[in-house]
């Protein structure tokens, strides 16, 4: 019995180790195989994959997943999208009863990706984005969460519910690596998700920007796809402002793309189509007519019915304009067949049955259809401009300002790096009799200038050019610090908002280098009365943050009223002009219903404004709005 059992033992093991030796040469093949299928054209890489031999090679449900992933994109490179979402789905099938993976979370934005270019239907392909997002905040990959949250902010492309992507995206740009190795995608794609909520909400200016910085990041890694896909928002933003000249730069930039990369077969196609769309914002109608028709003669490179339907309605419109009411009808026609065409393109649709009316003499239907038309319109655009909309668009264009200070702050101190070393090099490749003695004279002056550069730099970055206190970013991220060791240590803390009465009317009066003076005045005068671990920033225009670690609320108000005193009370006198001036504060102190410095911010914001509405030059507790 002993002897079978150490047989039966040593045959387990040996078929184990057998097991191993298989799995571990598939994953080099899988490997291997992955690498070549995408230095290859698609359809190269498409017969590398059907020539892999998945019974020869013993594959895991990842790897197996991995492996229709690979097929999956190659199909989408092709717009074979049905091909494409059907290898996801396989994919998908592998790895979804398992645990939480890298490779599941990518199947599901990848064939959210695939069903975008199918439909452009946000309630068809963001089933799949939401479902990544809810597996991604369960998984520990901060580089897949952020994303995960870049692609579902696309979804919330209303503009009731747009506050919510643009949370998406704050919560991304504060995950990703802001290095200069960010990855250039995770960067572009930041950008154009943003460009994309902003055009929602009528911003076309800040979404044109955005996009144009999306196509830039991209063209550093030569994404010719993506840099095409980035004119073509362009070009629609362009259309909204009615600049033509953008426009037409941006429609030579696509037939460049075109002319340059023939691989992509429904790049014409979209040329073309927006040659016409703008055209007919430029009133050329026979020109729209002529890029239009021939738009539709290349429908059949691209797999994107939306757009091939669109460019039907966009044509149809144009022949209405040239008076050819028949063949509009005809074209009008012929979009609506398209019975998969998103119904929150609501305008669309009814842009085409007032067109179909009006061919068949049903006059008061047309003139009524247009109107619902208007009336949508209007809906749309009272929507854009409510107010949570708005500020949350802005608050957001802040972070991401910050957010690309960032990124050029790095650029520029690595470029600094590099520039040093080369300079040694060079040095050292021209000094080689001395090399020895030079070689630690080199290093000394490295390690000194490294040393004393970072401080320099750090010192910039948190610091405010103009009073020399500390910046908006630094006092909010320092601030925040403080708040949190306060309520960990039990202490009470308090925080401070303060501005300077109509400051507007000095700069009107006296000019904007006078108003700059009465900035730096009342930031020397503010912080004779605070101590030295107290902290003062400027976070705005005119507008001051002060943080009072282990400060009560009596403290803090005896603070504010003699800051506010030393301002009202003593003349300011700046290049023979004598002025006088107030402030207005708000005070704030953590409570359970305040336990982060935004919750204060928020508090002492509302006590400033009150102290504002008030008649100004006075001091407020957020207790007292309460």
């Amino acid at each position: 019995m002993h002897i079978k059992t150490i047989i039966a033992a040593f045959v387990f093991l040996i078929s184990t180790l057998v097991t191993l030796f298989s799995t571990a040469q598939a994953n080099d093949a899988l490997t291997q195989l992955a690498i070549s299928a995408k230095e290859s054209s698609p359809a190269v890489g498409l017969t590398l994959l059907d020539s892999f031999d998945t019974e020869a090679n013993v594959l895991s449900p990842d790897e197996s997943a991995a492996l229709y992933f690979l097929y999956g994109q190659l199909y989408e490179k092709t717009r074979q999208l049905d091909l494409a979402i059907a290898s996801y789905d396989i994919g998908i099938a592998f790895v979804e009863p398992l645990a939480v993976s890298d490779i599941l979370i990518d199947s599901y934005l990848e064939r959210s990706f695939a069903l975008y270019l199918q439909t452009n239907d946000p309630t068809v392909y963001c089933i799949d984005r939401r479902k990544a997002l809810v597996l991604a905040r369960q998984h520990n990959n901060a580089k897949l969460l952020a994303k995960t949250l870049t692609q579902n902010a696309f979804c919330y492309n209303s503009a009731t519910t747009v506050h919510k992507g643009i949370a998406l995206l704050d919560e991304a740009m504060v995950i990703v690596d802001k290095s200069d190795k960010l990855d250039a995608n995770r960067k572009a794609m930041i950008y154009n998700a943003t460009g994309s909520l902003y055009r929602t909400v009528g911003l076309h200016k800040r979404a044109y920007d955005n996009f144009d910085k999306a196509y830039q990041t991209w063209q550093t890694v030569d994404d010719k796809e993506d840099m095409f896909n980035m004119q073509h928002n362009m070009i629609s933003s362009a259309i909204k402002l009615s600049d033509w000249q953008r426009a037409q730069v941006n429609i030579a930039a696509q037939f460049a793309l075109a002319e340059a990369a023939p691989e992509f077969k429904d790049f014409y196609f979209f040329a073309y189509l927006n040659s016409g769309r703008i055209a007919l914002g430029a009133l050329d109608y026979p020109r729209a007519i002529m890029h239009l028709e021939r738009a539709i003669s290349l429908k059949e490179t691209t797999h994107e019915r939306f757009f091939v339907s669109g460019a039907h309605l966009f044509l149809a419109q144009a022949y209405m304009r040239t008076g050819e009411t028949e063949k509009a009808a005809d074209m009008a026609r012929v979009f609506e067949q398209d019975k998969s065409f998103p119904a929150n393109m609501r305008s669309m649709l009814l842009t085409a049955d007032a067109i179909i009316a009006f061919d068949k003499q049903e006059y008061l239907v047309a003139i009524n259809t247009l109107l619902k038309v208007i009336d949508e319109e209007r809906e749309y655009n009272k929507n854009i401009i409510d107010n949570e909309v708005i500020d949350s668009a802005l608050e957001h264009n802040s972070k991401l300002a910050e957010f690309e200070n960032e990124l050029l702050s790095n650029k520029l101190a690595i470029n600094q790096l590099n520039l040093k070393a080369a300079i040694d090099k060079e040095r050292i490749s021209e000094l080689k009799q001395s090399i020895f003695v030079l070689l630690a004279v080199v290093l000394l002056a490295t390690v000194f200038f490294l040393m004393h550069s970072r401080k320099v730099f750090k010192r910039r970055a948190q610091t405010d050019f103009l009073t020399g206190i500390a910046n908006r970013g630094y006092t909010f991220k320092t601030g925040e610090k403080m708040i949190e060791k306060s309520i960990k240590k039990q202490q009470s803390a308090s925080v401070i908002i303060f501005d300077i009465d109509n400051f507007k009317s000095i700069n009107d009066r006296f000019g904007h280098h006078v108003g700059d003076l009465a900035i730096q005045a009342v930031t020397k005068r503010a912080e004779r009365w605070l101590k030295k671990q107290d902290l003062v920033g400027r976070i705005g225009g005119e507008e001051f943050l002060i943080v009072l670690p282990n400060t009560d609320e009596k403290a803090a108000f005896v603070i504010s009223e003699r800051i506010r005193s030393a301002i009202a009370l003593e003349p300011f006198k700046f290049d023979e002009v004598t002025i006088e001036f107030t402030i207005s504060l708000g005070i704030a102190v953590v409570n359970e219903q305040a336990l982060s410095l935004s919750a204060l911010l928020k508090e002492a914001d509302k006590a400033l404004y009150k102290a504002k509405f008030s008649g100004k030059n006075k001091v407020y507790l957020a207790r007292q709005c309460a």
